[in-house]
């Protein structure tokens, strides 16, 4: 669904909300369905690459019953292999809806070959130009003052009119409940990385000013351990975009039998992942990383595939910031990639 025929859209960061009632036909069970709200931004977009438009999406299955399904805006998520073929910077990477051109409602992307039907029966945004407290006092004002100067008049009939709302409070009572219920559920799903079931950025966000304030008060290390597929872009040039999905998928689970409790284990955008690991020298990550390498390399891959993977190594220290440490593990990914391929390097300050 095209909004526009150059590279004016539509402002939809207003609303908080989004609702869609679909009828979806499909031959297989438990199908899923997509909807992106793709953004035209000149900082990374061009009017001649349709690709280049921000994927903003959010992936479910279509509800049993019939009406509208309401998703947060929240929910929607960048695609990473968008992220990572376009080089985004970070301040970019995050959800954008200040210019939609286009949007876009598909099956999801892994179908078996059959007849589908979609159709859009509703879509909706919503967003408050009233707050609902507020629209609810205006309305029990309005009542209050008809009922002054209609008391000898309307007295019966205000009675009932006073029914028929106290109904409709438990109605909207019992839709904001739903919606609340619905809104953590997508909550939820913001956290977690659709494809691989790992955390994403935002998951860590939060926990990571956390964690190193704790371990630098205990006196404590902290190891970060960056994570890149070798050859990932070849993958996908020959094979294709599903076959780099699958092994992105069973990389991930490969690697999360070998994490330990205190880890977190991270995909940080398209083929490169991050364990963070409070508590854990320089020279012990190291060796888990090593470990990490051979499992990987020793693994028998879909296809025979020679999958291989290069590691970077850092250690917290003193009062250096995230980015300090994040750029000195990638630095030492680089000196690992650039090196051959399939090893590990570590960066001290």
């Amino acid at each position: 669904m095209v909004l526009t025929n150059g590279i004016k859209g539509i402002d939809l960061s207003k609303y908080h909300s989004i609702g869609l009632e679909l009828d979806y036909k499909s031959p297989v069970n438990a199908e899923r369905v997509r909807v992106y709200l793709r953004n035209f931004d000149p900082s990374y977009s061009d009017i001649n690459d349709p690709l280049s438009l921000k994927y903003n999406m959010i992936e479910f299955e279509p509800e049993s019953k019939e009406g509208l399904l309401i998703v947060p805006m929240r929910a929607f998520q960048v695609l990473s292999w968008w992220i990572a073929d376009y080089e985004i910077p970070i301040e970019y990477a995050g959800p954008q809806f200040d210019n939609v051109t286009e949007i876009q409602i598909s099956t999801s992307g892994n179908v078996a070959p059959a007849d589908y039907e979609l159709k859009i029966k509703s879509l909706v945004f919503y967003g408050e130009r009233i707050s609902e407290a507020a629209l609810l006092k205006f309305n029990i004002m309005l009542w209050l003052t008809a009922a002054g100067l209609l008391l000898v008049f309307e007295h019966f009939k205000l009675r009932r009119n006073l029914r028929v709302i106290e109904a409709k409070g438990n109605e909207l009572s019992s839709t904001n409940k739903a919606l609340h219920e619905k809104t953590l559920h997508f909550e939820q799903l913001a956290f977690i990385d659709a494809l691989t079931g790992t955390k994403n950025r935002n998951a860590v966000t939060i926990w990571l000013d956390k964690a190193m304030e704790d371990v630098r008060a205990n006196g404590q290390a902290f190891s970060l351990i960056y994570i890149d597929i070798d050859h990932f872009k070849s993958i996908n040039d020959t094979f294709g975009h599903l076959k780099g999905d699958e092994i992105l998928k069973e990389f991930a689970t490969v690697l999360k039998t070998q994490i330990r409790g205190n880890d977190v284990f991270v995909r940080w955008g398209g083929e490169e992942f991050i364990l963070f690991c409070p508590g854990v020298s320089l020279s012990c990550a190291e060796a888990f990383a090593l470990h990490l390498r051979t499992v990987v390399e020793s693994y028998q891959w879909g296809d025979d595939l020679p999958i291989t993977c290069s590691i970077g190594v850092a250690e917290l220290t003193g009062n250096e910031s995230f980015e300090s440490l994040l750029n000195r593990a990638d630095s030492a990914l680089y000196a690992a990639k650039h090196g051959g391929r399939n090893q590990v390097e570590v960066r001290k300050v």
